[in-house]
This record gives C-alpha cells, sequence and structure tokens, in this order.
C-alpha cells in the first residue's frame, strides 16, 4: 500500500513537472516581441486565451509539485508563466477604469456574450454585372429602417472573405444595426484603388435599395479590420472624389461613421518600417497591392493612404489597436492623428489597448474584444444617431 501511494505521489510530481515546464514555454512565446508567422499565431492565441490556458496549467503544476525538494527550477517557471498569463489582465484593467468599463468575466469564459437570433441571408449578389462580389446581410433588430454597417474584412489585401466573424456581424444586428459583410477584389490582379471601388460599389447598393432591406440610407458605417481597415478607411475618406469612383454605377456618398480595428494608415511608413522577423513579410504584402515600391508607385501608396485624405470632410472616425501588434504597428493610429492635427482638426477617436496583438477581436469575450465592443457601439450610438446632422447623403 505504501509503494502504490509513493508511486502515485511520483507520477503527480512528474505531472507537476510537465505542467511546469510547458506552462514556461508557454509564458517565453507570449513574451516574446517578434515571431515568425506560425509561432506568432500561437502567441495571439496564448495571450488572448491565456487565462484559461497557461494559468490553470501553472497552477496545477505548482500544485502538484507540492513541497518536494529538487523542483526549484521547476517552480520558477510555474510561477512565472502565471505571473506572465496574468499579465493581459493586469495591464488591460487600468484601461477599463479609465474608460468606466466592466470586465465580464463569464464572457472570456464562454466565448463572449449571449445575443438574440438575427435574420441572415448568404452570398447576396447586389450587381448583375460584378457576380463575383457577394455579401451576407444581417437585418438588424428594432422596429422601422436601421443605420447600415459595412464590414470589410482584413486578409494582407491578398486574401481573407467574409463571414470571417460571424459572432461580431450577429452581435451588432442584435443591437439594431444592420450588417453588410462584403467581399471585395483582391492582390495581386485586383490592385488599388480596386477594394476600395467595390466597397464604394456594394455600400452603393444597398443604399439604392435601402427600403427593400429596411435601412436608414442617410445612416452608414464602415468597420474593417486589418487590411480591410486601410480600404474601409479610405472609401470612407474619399466620398466624391473622381480619382476612386465606386465600381458600379452608383452615387459615390459620404458616410457618417468610420471604424478602423488595427489598419495600416500610412503604407509608405508602413512598407520602411520592417520587424525583424517580419511574420508576413509587410512590405511584399504593399508591393502586391500597390503595384510595386513607394520609389515606382508614389501616387498609388499617397492615395491608398489615410493620412493623405485627413481632413476636415472626413467622417466620424474611431481608430483601435493593439499595443503589442506587430504585424500593423500602432504608430499608425499616431501618423493619422497628427496627419488631423498639423491641419488644426479634431483628430479621430482612439484606442490603444495595452498587451493586444493584431487579431485580438478573434476572441469574442477577450479582454480586448470586450473593451473594444464597448468603444465601437457607443461610437455608433453617437456617429449614427438620427438626429446627428453628419448623417447624410442618401437615396430611398
Amino acid at each position: 500500500m505504501r509503494g502504490e501511494t509513493l508511486a502515485r505521489s511520483s507520477a503527480l510530481v512528474r505531472a507537476g513537472r510537465f505542467a511546469c515546464s510547458a506552462a514556461g514555454c508557454f509564458a517565453l512565446v507570449i513574451l516574446l516581441p517578434s515571431l515568425p508567422y506560425r509561432l506568432w499565431m500561437a502567441r495571439l492565441a496564448l495571450a488572448e486565451l491565456s487565462l484559461i490556458l497557461v494559468s490553470p496549467l501553472a497552477l496545477f503544476g505548482l500544485l502538484a509539485l507540492g513541497r518536494e525538494a529538487g523542483n526549484g527550477r521547476y517552480r520558477v517557471s510555474g510561477v512565472g508563466a502565471l505571473a506572465v498569463s496574468l499579465l493581459p489582465l493586469v495591464l488591460t484593467l487600468p484601461e477599463y477604469r479609465t474608460r468606466g468599463r466592466a470586465l465580464a468575466p463569464l464572457e472570456y469564459l464562454t466565448w463572449g456574450p449571449d445575443h438574440a437570433r438575427v435574420d441572415e441571408r448568404r452570398d447576396i449578389a447586389l450587381d448583375l454585372s460584378r457576380p463575383n462580389l457577394r455579401l451576407d446581410f444581417y437585418r438588424g433588430h428594432g422596429a422601422g429602417p436601421g443605420p447600415l454597417l459595412v464590414l470589410v474584412h482584413g486578409g494582407s489585401f491578398s486574401g481573407g472573405d467574409k463571414g470571417e466573424n460571424q459572432t461580431v456581424s450577429r452581435l451588432f444586428a442584435s443591437k439594431g444595426y444592420s450588417v453588410a459583410d462584403i467581399q471585395y477584389r483582391l492582390a495581386p490582379e485586383g490592385r488599388f484603388p480596386a477594394a476600395v471601388q467595390d466597397v464604394k460599389c456594394l455600400a452603393g447598393r444597398l443604399r439604392e435599395r435601402a427600403r427593400e432591406f429596411g435601412l436608414d440610407a442617410n445612416r452608414v458605417g464602415y468597420i474593417g479590420r486589418s487590411a480591410g481597415g486601410a480600404i474601409a478607411i479610405i472609401a470612407a475618406y474619399s466620398a466624391g472624389d473622381p480619382r476612386l469612383p465606386p465600381s458600379c454605377d452608383v452615387p459615390d456618398l459620404p458616410v457618417s461613421a468610420m471604424v478602423s480595428l488595427y489598419g495600416p494608415l500610412d503604407l509608405e511608413w508602413g512598407w520602411r518600417q520592417r520587424p525583424f522577423p517580419d511574420p508576413l513579410v509587410g512590405y511584399q504584402v504593399l508591393e502586391r497591392y500597390l503595384g510595386g515600391t513607394p520609389a515606382t508607385h508614389p501616387e498609388a501608396y499617397r492615395l491608398a493612404s489615410a493620412v493623405s485624405w485627413a481632413g476636415a470632410t472626413a467622417p466620424k472616425t474611431l481608430l483601435i489597436h493593439g499595443m503589442r501588434d506587430s504585424l500593423v504597428s500602432f504608430h499608425h493610429v499616431e501618423l493619422l492623428t497628427q496627419a488631423f492635427e498639423r491641419k488644426r482638426l479634431e483628430p479621430p477617436q482612439r484606442l490603444l489597448i495595452p498587451f493586444a496583438d493584431h487579431g485580438f477581436d478573434y476572441h469574442p469575450g477577450g479582454l480586448g474584444e470586450q473593451l473594444a465592443r464597448a468603444e465601437i457601439l457607443e461610437f455608433l450610438g453617437s456617429a449614427l444617431a438620427r438626429d446627428d446632422p453628419r448623417s447624410m447623403g442618401s437615396q430611398e
């Protein structure tokens, strides 16, 4: 009997050593500043789920080790991993307090909030001349025509597709916003300004058919993630400019709100600033999208950069970025802010989330996602209000 007890104790200690070692390795990945693409994806997942994956593993390891001598290095690994796993929470909570927000722990554990079911339509082709451009439509809850949100997906300008974050689309629809999650032409075949023109085309077609879709065509906003943020913000800021017309025969009307989530906003600066290692080889991504380098295609880089369009006619804008983003630096937010300030204009609203990485909002209920969602909903509630004089430019 005593032998069995010793054997079980030995097995538990071995499990504790393994758990502390594994948690330590995970913590190391979380802490590394810049990584090759696959390791970067692991870092994003581990950081976003650290309270579910790393903390319990480290705690189990420390408890399993007990007081047995000779496990000092494993305890150090476990304690260090536990501390690192708590960093996202410790660094983000002050931002919640500053902005008067409350963290919902249950949402973190259950992958986002519960919300009412919404009406969804898939693969809608609005323009017969452009059958390759389709959208998914989520009708907003509520009586009467409601505001429209056009979602522009990311994917380094050459990948990605609609439907990548359906949870968020359904959430916005449950809050009364009709959501159009759209496709656009991808690089290198669809080089700039093709994607920008496609966003304008599909938004224009929806506004033409506002009655059919139950929309208020006066209240339209764009939300773009990553490359989609760069595309959407140019579509929003260049409304009515003949150099960037829609790709179909619709009026190029202004919109009332623009939300960019970790989008590149100064593409020439982004081309020149290269992290090492560079997970996506970002300068090549931009060359595929714009046709070459800033030296060979300076006008494309200028027109595709939000910093070039900063001006009084820009719609209300919210910029959200993670401060640990190693794919698209949060300094893009600073650059656009400075572009507005040089013209003595009020800069966009902004939210910089400590310890958040590129793509942080793909964890519904995550620490950064909850904060960003609350800010977006408050921003849209103001920018797309019925009595807002900047909600303008419509067709029934």
